[in-house]
């Protein structure tokens, strides 16, 4: 049984976790903290960010969770902001140490070895790295450093089966690792009668055009501008397409992007706009998701949430993108312009009862394998098992398929 789809086993006792996370801006790993404390569920939660917290802290506030912070910026590790954590974490009292992604799992790693009691300690990992020459020199640094100590945490969760085969091919332990796919809110990404209008009324799409929408931080792994290159293509072969850029950076797009933007679309058919907090609301009245992401993902989002809503998704083939989407849309190389483009064109043509049926079968398998309700309780169950068994040697794949536990 994949460790993904492997149970952890019955009920997991109350415990206090408190998680340790770089900082709480939009992006994936912050959104997904902020939906598994939002579900509830058998912890009892507390945040640590590095940083100062960002607008998801009051998403986490206003379930009544403490947001903790460090005060640090960006790219300075002080001395007493390292003084200052162990005190900081001594106060909390958690029972178990969870941190997510490569600052916030090293973070956690120290602090654990400074407490006067030991902790069970958790690392999550939220990147995929196809080619390390892709990442930053100070990221490159972080994967060695962390290689080096990941026998470390009773349990790696990754988020995509893909992540985890990378990572230890570099050297991280594969005694440690544990897959457990993100969740979905699949009340809340659902078909909405309404979401075509709300869709008009933020975006001004034009009547008759063709919907395309990618939702994602402006980055160069996301790829944004390749999208934009795609979408000009598919417009001079006839297709009328309307093309959304919602993400953090799009407020104020850097000139070259800006552009290529005007220089690729006109201007009734491209909308920009920075992060959004009501996607929920229109996601469901767009005709197709575009990924067009070159490294660096594991598991988007987006994609689910894109399918939970009935919308048909084209995405490249990073991370595990194409094991979510299945046969609910369509998959591409990454950097492949071209193929992007005969994605895009061929989904427009696609008769719309067959992109609803698409749609419906999307929706149903997101609700069957990564509803917010089943992926919530195996993390409580993993923080269970790290804690109950921390002492008696067994790694989390003997946890996972351990016989006295429930299936």
């Amino acid at each position: 049984m994949a460790l993904d789809d492997a149970p952890f086993g019955g009920p997991a006792r109350k415990m206090k976790v408190l998680h340790v996370i770089t900082g709480l801006n939009v992006g994936g790993a912050e959104n997904m903290l902020a939906k598994l404390i939002e579900q509830g569920g058998a912890d009892d939660p507390e945040v640590l960010s590095l940083l100062p917290p960002g607008p998801l802290a009051d998403r986490i506030t206003a379930c009544g969770i403490k947001v903790h912070t460090l005060g640090m910026r960006r790219g300075l590790v002080g001395p007493g902001a390292m003084l200052r954590l162990p005190r900081m974490v001594e106060a909390i009292a958690p029972d178990l140490i969870h941190g997510w992604m490569y600052h916030g799992n090293l973070a956690a790693s120290f602090v654990r070895h400074r407490l006067r009691r030991r902790l069970p300690l958790v690392w999550n990992i939220r990147h995929s790295i196809p080619d390390l020459a892709m990442e930053s020199r100070q990221t490159r640094l972080l994967l060695k450093v962390s290689a080096r100590i990941s026998r470390g945490p009773e349990a790696i969760v990754y988020n995509a089966q893909v992540s985890r085969k990378q990572h230890e091919a570099i050297g991280y332990s594969p005694k440690r690792g544990v897959v457990i796919p993100n969740g979905f809110d699949t009340a809340r990404f659902a078909p909405n009668p309404a979401a075509r209008d709300k869709a008009q009324a933020l975006f001004g799409f034009s009547q008759g055009a063709f919907r395309v929408a990618c939702v994602a931080r402006l980055h160069p792994m996301k790829d944004q501008a390749r999208l934009v290159e795609a979408v000009a293509a598919a417009r001079e072969r006839g297709c009328d397409i309307h093309l959304v850029l919602v993400g953090h950076g799009f407020e104020e797009p850097p000139v070259e992007l800006r552009q290529l933007i005007k220089d690729s679309l006109p201007n009734d058919r491209v909308t920009t706009c920075g992060a959004r907090f009501d996607v929920a609301d229109w996601l469901g009245g767009i005709d197709l998701l575009a990924v067009p992401s070159a490294w660096g993902e594991a598991f988007p989002n987006v994609i689910g949430e894109a399918l939970a809503s009935e919308v048909p998704v084209v995405a490249t083939d990073v991370g595990d993108s194409a094991r979510i989407v299945g046969e609910q849309g369509l998959i591409v190389p990454p950097k492949d312009t071209r193929a992007l483009t005969e994605a895009i064109l061929a989904s427009a043509a696609r008769p719309e009862k067959s992109r609803a049926a698409m749609g419906r079968a999307g929706r149903a398998r997101v609700v069957q394998k990564y509803s917010l309700a089943r992926i919530g309780a195996r993390y409580s169950e993993m923080h269970d098992a790290c804690r109950e068994r921390m002492t008696h040697g067994e790694t989390p794949a003997q946890i996972a398929t351990s016989p006295r536990r429930s299936a």
